[in-house]
């Protein structure tokens, strides 16, 4: 299939007929495209029950990418679903960077992810700002964002899409001035220093 009929199925017009194992399906397709993009194996797609709060998850032992459920039930919500889809489909991409047998360089982003997913800090459980401004959390909310900002034409008229993008680019931007109101001025230094601890538990 090629890729813009793909796309297109999100398209409320297109959307709306679809059933929720067909929404689902594109959801799938959508992976395909993205593990191709990217060069990395084709992760397994599963919708099912969650919190609210939490819309989706990485699993690199199974390569499987949870979503909530939700995505596929609420028209509304679709274009977050992708942003989080292309957010999960990133860490598989850096998972399979880091953990390919392949030498990584020194000053190389694979190196400081590797070390990040060492010593990975679990947003539930510490404060948010060292959960989203890790390496990895930070590089795979620019790359959703960027992506989905890349289809501007071809939902440029639907609503959801446009707030989805306008939403996305706030969070990521507020994640910065957070971090600073929650660590203070010096709160890259903290974060560092934060990491190096996570790590060295494990190592």
């Amino acid at each position: 299939m090629f890729d813009f009929l793909v796309y297109n199925k999100f398209k409320f017009r297109k959307w709306d007929k679809l059933s929720l194992e067909d929404r689902a399906f594109a959801f799938q397709k959508l992976e395909m495209i993205q593990a191709r993009k990217l060069h990395r194996p084709v992760a397994q797609v599963i919708f099912r029950e969650m919190d609210e709060h939490l819309k989706g998850q990485f699993i690199p032992e199974r390569n499987i990418i949870f979503l909530n459920k939700m995505f596929v039930t609420e028209d509304s919500l679709r274009f977050d679903g992708m942003f989080t889809l292309f957010h999960e489909g990133r860490h598989a991409f850096q998972h399979h960077v880091c953990f390919s047998g392949e030498e990584l360089g020194i000053f190389s982003k694979a190196r400081k992810w590797k070390k990040n997913f060492g010593g990975y800090i679990n947003g539930a459980e510490d404060e948010y700002s060292f959960y989203a401004m890790q390496p990895v959390e930070r590089d795979a909310n620019k790359y959703a964002l960027s992506r989905l900002k890349s289809f501007k034409y071809r939902f440029i008229e639907d609503r959801y899409y446009n707030a989805t993008v306008v939403f996305e680019e706030k969070c990521f931007d507020d994640d910065k001035f957070r971090a600073k109101e929650e660590l203070g001025m010096f709160y890259q230094h903290k974060l560092a220093k934060r990491q190096e601890e996570e790590y060295n538990k494990h190592f």
